[in-house]
């Protein structure tokens, strides 16, 4: 028999965007009642306690906790279980109306995190919202929306310049709309008018290359040629733009969907490469000129 899988509720609940589908049959059972249930008096239900997330009203990173269902959502978690068969969380083989059955039945479900700093205001808490059609799971909503959790995060590339900021944020949030070849566009955007023709125009006036080295050359080949001055990272995995680039022309909406948290992730390596550089090179001067006014 095959092990169920695991599931990542950070990944579902703080990085997965709108109408992300999951399929059921082959989930942890007792998992996926953590997910969609809080039982504070139940330890079987009540190991999603609290998410680490950004508090768009603070202005602050804090542990958010879980809110209790209320006692109807408790009586029909009780039902559920009974209906199918599980009892503290042991399933019932007998059963022939399975959990995702009963869980079809009730459709819709909420998940609510407060703010500790302000538990008894709503507009600091975080709502999740799912929906179970047949074996399949779908993030139908989320408040705030992760274009708005990002933002914070992503402020801190305005250091190289708010073009970048601003593309990046585009990026994020066309995703989280469900927008995955829009999204692409910018991510590739970043890759070639932020990071690699710069490298190439200093390059060539250096005269380090020609610009007929580069007419002659396809995107991959640039990135080759202008290796000493790119970031570590995108030289030694150039598959970003290839995926990029085939994720424009050739993928469509769902893969490029799958694919955009890994591909956002390795844009930020990426970017965090370019500021620690600029960082670097600033520091640098301060300490040089420093020195020179030592007699």
């Amino acid at each position: 028999m095959n092990k169920e899988s695991s599931i990542n509720y950070e990944q579902i609940l703080l990085k997965d965007p709108l109408f992300t589908e999951y399929i059921l049959n082959d989930v942890d059972r007792m998992e996926l009642l953590n997910l969609l249930f809080y039982a504070d008096d139940k330890d079987a239900y009540n190991n999603l306690k609290i998410i680490d997330s950004y508090c768009t009203i603070c202005k602050k990173h804090t542990t958010f906790n879980s809110e209790d269902s209320s006692q109807i959502d408790q009586q029909e978690l009780s039902d559920l279980l009974m209906s199918a068969g599980m009892y503290s969380g042991f399933p019932g083989d007998e059963r022939k109306i399975t959990l995702i059955e009963e869980l079809e039945k009730k459709c819709i479900f909420i998940r609510k995190f407060n703010c500790p700093r302000k538990p008894n205001d709503s507009a600091h808490s975080q709502i999740f919202v799912f929906r179970v059609i047949g074996t399949t799971m779908i993030k139908i909503g989320q408040h705030p929306t992760l274009a708005d959790l990002s933002k914070e995060g992503l402020k801190k590339y305005r250091k190289l310049n708010d073009e970048i900021y601003s593309e990046l944020n585009r990026a994020v949030g066309l995703s989280t709309h469900g927008i995955g070849i829009g999204s692409f566009v910018y991510l590739r955007r970043i890759i070639e008018k932020h990071i690699v023709y710069p490298a190439i125009k200093e390059l060539v006036a250096d005269g380090k290359l020609t610009n007929e080295q580069i007419s002659k050359s396809d995107f991959k080949e640039k990135i080759k040629l202008a290796k000493d001055k790119l970031p570590a990272f995108l030289v030694e995995n150039g598959k970003i733009y290839s995926v990029l680039s085939k994720g424009i022309h050739e993928l469509d909406e769902d893969e490029c969907k799958g694919y955009f948290p890994i591909l956002r992730t390795a844009i930020e390596i990426v970017l965090d490469e370019q500021i620690d550089k600029k960082e670097r090179a600033k520091k640098n001067k301060l300490i040089s000129d420093q020195l020179n006014k030592i007699n």
